[in-house]
């Protein structure tokens, strides 16, 4: 689309105030109008303009505990992660750029095998989104960005509506790199996700011709639109938990990066947060659509 097209769109679909909030958001602009991942400020306006319509419309998306983000500075998000594809990263970090002041926008570390989608990769930088190296990870936290991390990673999203609100163990990572670069973690907590899409079967064969792990099967496949309708979420009612900041740094070295038991210890001690905030909303929920 032209800039005039673009412009036309966002008059329509976007608020004053929705513009003027975009327009706070800060990027590490290069000189080009792109950051050094890809991410353009048009691309995320007008990303902005139809996402908000799932979060506000059709997910509802409701939130506890925005506070607990610091506003400025690096900060890590640990999320579960559910539902079959990525939506609920896409709804927290609409979350986050709706009801922080000033508005922040977080970074979510995809996969690797998302890069090699056609499109999907294009996509995810411009929009912000950044591909799970861990040296993208060190120049986020260089630029004291806030950042989106799943870490029981693709095993969280694909698992099985039999499993579900119960978490794959954490990958570490993002604990070395807290510990690191001094970067407090927020425990955060979807729930409904898992509903949106449940996963009742992964198939790996078909998933890897596409270049992903699996493809996973839900309801909706067998609705009568076989694939066509497989990826069509169910409307959920989303409710976003914020735990408080972690800051393990302040009790623990740079060294105990070298201690890989401790380092899981702390991954889980993650983990157990964001169950617990998980089980206090399900027992809060009054049903999975309202």
């Amino acid at each position: 689309m032209g800039n005039k097209t673009l412009e036309n769109f966002w008059d329509v679909t976007l608020t004053p105030e929705e513009k003027e909030r975009l327009e706070k958001i800060k990027i590490n602009d290069l000189g080009f109008g792109y950051d050094i991942f890809g991410l353009n400020k048009d691309w995320l306006k007008t990303a902005y303009a139809v996402v908000k319509l799932l979060y506000q419309h059709y997910f509802r998306v409701e939130s506890t505990g925005i506070e607990n983000i610091p506003k400025e500075g690096r900060v890590i998000l640990a999320s579960n992660h559910s539902g079959g594809i990525p939506i609920d990263g896409a709804m927290i970090i609409m979350d986050v750029a709706t009801k922080m002041e000033p508005p922040r926008l977080v970074r979510a570390i995809v996969d690797n095998f998302a890069a090699a989608m056609p499109f999907v990769g294009l996509f995810f930088y411009r929009v912000g989104q950044v591909i799970g190296h861990r040296k993208n990870f060190e120049v986020l936290l260089d630029n004291d960005e806030a950042i989106l991390v799943f870490p029981g990673g693709t095993k969280d999203i694909g698992r099985l509506f039999k499993d579900r609100y119960n978490p794959e163990k954490f990958n570490v990572g993002f604990i070395e790199l807290s510990l690191l670069y001094k970067a407090p973690i927020v425990p955060v907590a979807v729930v409904g996700a898992e509903e949106q899409l449940p996963v009742i079967h992964k198939w790996v064969k078909l998933g890897q011709i596409f270049g992903s792990p699996y493809f996973p099967v839900t309801p909706q496949f067998f609705l009568g639109g076989g694939p066509l309708t497989n990826f069509i979420p169910f409307p959920s009612k989303y409710h976003i938990y914020y735990g408080e900041p972690l800051e393990y740094y302040k009790y623990f070295s740079e060294d105990t990066v070298e201690n890989p038991e401790m380092v899981q210890t702390l991954a889980a001690d993650v983990r157990s947060k964001v169950v617990e905030m998980l089980q206090k909303g399900l027992k809060k929920r009054k049903g999975v659509f309202y």
